[in-house]
């Protein structure tokens, strides 16, 4: 992800529990941006976006941790915390798979930030 955006505060650093998704919406109607805050297993945070690239599943309620990936419950593709899409075969080789969006995070204060992008202003009608 590219470094363009805006720092926006998140949630507090203790609401995001290891081994926990954490959903945070931004925004509202089209403009609104759905997260996802979780923790890998040294504690550092993670904040991607909240919609499997695959077919939508929200990962806020159909996302699962396992370690350092989380898990789209509905077809068990992986992503870790580089965003780094995969699917474990059953022969247990990894597929690559698409990627999902990863947000450049900062816990400051007792509080995580990410840096999201800034919805564009609106036209003015002529």
């Amino acid at each position: 992800m590219s470094e363009t955006g805006e720092w926006v505060d998140l949630v507090a650093a203790d609401e995001v529990v290891p081994g926990v998704l954490t959903p945070v919406d931004l925004g509202v109607g089209s403009d609104r941006l759905e997260l996802v805050v979780w923790r890998d297993r040294s504690g550092r945070p993670c904040v991607m976006d909240a919609r499997c690239p695959h077919q939508w599943s929200y990962l806020g309620h159909e996302g699962v941790l396992d370690g350092d990936e989380l898990v789209c419950a509905s077809h068990f593709w992986r992503f870790g915390v580089d965003g780094r899409g995969t699917k474990v075969n059953v022969n247990g080789r990894r597929d690559v798979k698409a990627d999902i969006t990863v947000f450049p995070v900062a816990e400051v204060d007792g509080r995580i930030r990410a840096q999201v992008p800034v919805p564009p202003a609106p036209t003015p009608e002529v």
